[in-house]
This record gives C-alpha cells, sequence and structure tokens, in this order.
C-alpha cells in the first residue's frame, strides 16, 4: 500500500487554484514574493490567426500532433522554466452508483451527476464522474509523491489508480474499475490508497476524501481496442500541455511566460502563461 508523505506547500497552493476551495481571494500583488503556479493554456483560439475551420484542420494534421508531442517534451526537459506537467479533471466510474454521493465531481457545487445514460464503445452505460489529478513522472517526483511506481506509467492493458480513503471501504488494492477518461473506456486498477487532507492554507484546504490520483502514460497508443484512437490521442497529447509553470515570485511572470511563448513557435503553436487562478 502506498501511504502518504507530508504534502508540500507546492502541491497544497496547487491544487487550491486547481479545485477552487473556499477562501479568500489572493491577488496578483498579494503574492509577490511569493511562491505560485501559473497555467500553461492554448491561445489558438484567442490569438485571432485562425477560423475555427483552420483550427480544425489544423488539429487532424499530424504534424501538428506531432509538434504537440515535441512541445511538451521540452517543457519536462528544459531548464528555461519549471514545468509540472499535471493537470485536475474527471474520470468516469463505469456501472451503477452505489456509494455516496460526497465522493462525485460536481457534488461540491451541488451537481447530481451520478448515473447518467451514455454509450461508452457504442453500449449504452451508467457513468459518474470523480475528480481526479493527473501527473506524469517527473513531476511526482518533484512534488516529492511516491503514490505510484515506475511500472505505472508504462501502460500494460490496465490504468493504474490511487483513491482517496472515502473509496476503501468499497474497494481493495488490486480491484478493477471500468473507467471512462476523455471519451475512452478503460480497465482501471486499483494500486493504492492515500488518506491525509491537502491542507491549502489557514482560511481552507482540499481533502483527499473523492480525488483519484491517475498517471500520464507516454504510451498509450498500444491500447488496441479505441472506439476513436485518433480523436482520443490528439484530445490526450493536447491535454498533457495544459500543466503549470512554477516560479518563486510574480515579478518573474512575464519572463517565463516570454519563454513558454519561444518554446511554442518553435514548433509553430500558440501556447502561453495565464496569470492568476
Amino acid at each position: 500500500m502506498y501511504k502518504l508523505k507530508k504534502i508540500p506547500l507546492l502541491l497544497s497552493v496547487l491544487l487550491l487554484s486547481l479545485q477552487g476551495c473556499s477562501g479568500n481571494k489572493v491577488t496578483a500583488s498579494d503574492m509577490q514574493g511569493e511562491k505560485f503556479f501559473y497555467q500553461v493554456s492554448d491561445a489558438s483560439y484567442s490569438t485571432g490567426k485562425y477560423t475555427l475551420d483552420e483550427l480544425a484542420e489544423r488539429r487532424e494534421n499530424p504534424l501538428f500532433i506531432d509538434n504537440l508531442q515535441k512541445f511538451n517534451a521540452e517543457l519536462n526537459s528544459t531548464d528555461t522554466v519549471d514545468f509540472y506537467n499535471m493537470k485536475h479533471a474527471y474520470v468516469d466510474f463505469i456501472g451503477k452508483w452505489n456509494k455516496p454521493e460526497d465522493l462525485t465531481y460536481g457534488y461540491k457545487e451541488k451537481l447530481d451527476l451520478t448515473d447518467k445514460k451514455m454509450l461508452v464503445n457504442e453500449k449504452l452505460e451508467y457513468i459518474t464522474p470523480v475528480d481526479a489529478f493527473i501527473l506524469n513522472q517527473k513531476t511526482m517526483q518533484k512534488l516529492g509523491l511516491d503514490y505510484l511506481s515506475d511500472q505505472d506509467f508504462i501502460y500494460n492493458g490496465e490504468f493504474p489508480m490511487v483513491l482517496g480513503y472515502g473509496f476503501k471501504k468499497y474497494y481493495n488494492i488490486g480491484d478493477t474499475i471500468p473507467i471512462r477518461y476523455s471519451g475512452e473506456r478503460f480497465n482501471g486498477k486499483v494500486v493504492g490508497f492515500y488518506d491525509k487532507d491537502l491542507v491549502l492554507d489557514e482560511f481552507s484546504h482540499c481533502d483527499s476524501y473523492s480525488t483519484v490520483i491517475i498517471p500520464y502514460m507516454d504510451n498509450l497508443e498500444s491500447k488496441d481496442d479505441y472506439e476513436n484512437k485518433e480523436s482520443f490521442l490528439n484530445a490526450y497529447k493536447s491535454l498533457k500541455n495544459l500543466g503549470y509553470i512554477y516560479f518563486p515570485n510574480t515579478v518573474d511572470y512575464e519572463k517565463n511566460k516570454n519563454a513558454v511563448e519561444k518554446i511554442a513557435q518553435k514548433y509553430n503553436l500558440d501556447y502561453t502563461v495565464l496569470r492568476g487562478y
């Protein structure tokens, strides 16, 4: 079983921005001199350089997809910016939901998203979304976490999942869970649990009760039963670039923003860095 290590302040601050937890609003000027994350964002829709048809055609170009991968690889390897390849999202559990509603995505916003019927690989299924925190191996190491093993970042027919402690009553390590991720069906496999709150600051926190941790994997091309392989992989490679840049204070914003844009331009992409949440 994977045990929770002390959560670094870096992760605590990040999860506040990701989950939108309640608490006092922090402005850029308030954070002067403090450590912070800023999100890498695809600005191609806001630049006005392309029509919607041109954007759609561009994203179907194999060279564009190759450039997305090269951009991600450079962000993960460069010393110019401190990139954290992670994202807060959700995965759908497939099958009738027989667990508390407070384990579901959207519960805190009073959204009832349990047991919605949807076609999954041409079969009508009940699905229920659950909060997920996705990260690659390098980011996990930088955050000082050890939830996932080296092998968990290599796809071998199963999707490794570290569950929040709220799921302990319903699953054991080694159990399989059918899930839907970015529109495709996978066999989730429970590889551990974590059971400590992720403390954000003195005003607010996000708990680990209901969030699932899953890895970014680089060899998902090997899966042989996609419903729409090309569509999934294109979306997956795009989402992997929507990570975070970490730097020690807000005066470094322009420098980091310019560095990301310069790397993106090498690959004919339009990524930038967003200020604030």
